[in-house]
């Protein structure tokens, strides 16, 4: 077994989706806040505007779709169009497309 230290050796990656009804920027600001918190997130960005969320995250964290679907249903909200690569990729979704998805999750 290898010890290595904090995220080497595997890139940062991203994560995307649409927030489903948030509404103002006081709730951006609280989902931040909670995710700020969250283990290996780097870097975390709620925007009300294009009701999406984006986030960076240490290469060995390995959440997925559930983990943060737990954590938003936890703080009420519903997401879709979950999307996650690594980063500079070039598989980001623009916020005003993420906006406009349909995809519903199951």
């Amino acid at each position: 077994m290898s010890h290595t230290s904090f995220g080497q050796g595997r890139p940062p990656y991203y994560v995307q989706f649409k927030i489903v009804s948030i509404s103002d920027a006081d709730q951006a600001s609280h989902i931040d806040k909670k995710m700020k918190h969250k283990k290996g997130i780097i870097s975390t960005h709620t925007d009300h505007i294009t009701s999406t969320y984006f986030c960076i995250l240490s290469g060995d964290m390995g959440y997925d779709f559930k983990e943060f679907e737990n954590w938003f249903n936890k703080m009420g909200y519903e997401i879709k169009c979950f999307n996650k690569g690594i980063q500079g990729d070039g598989g980001m979704i623009p916020p005003h497309d993420l906006k406009n998805c349909e995809e519903i999750n199951n």
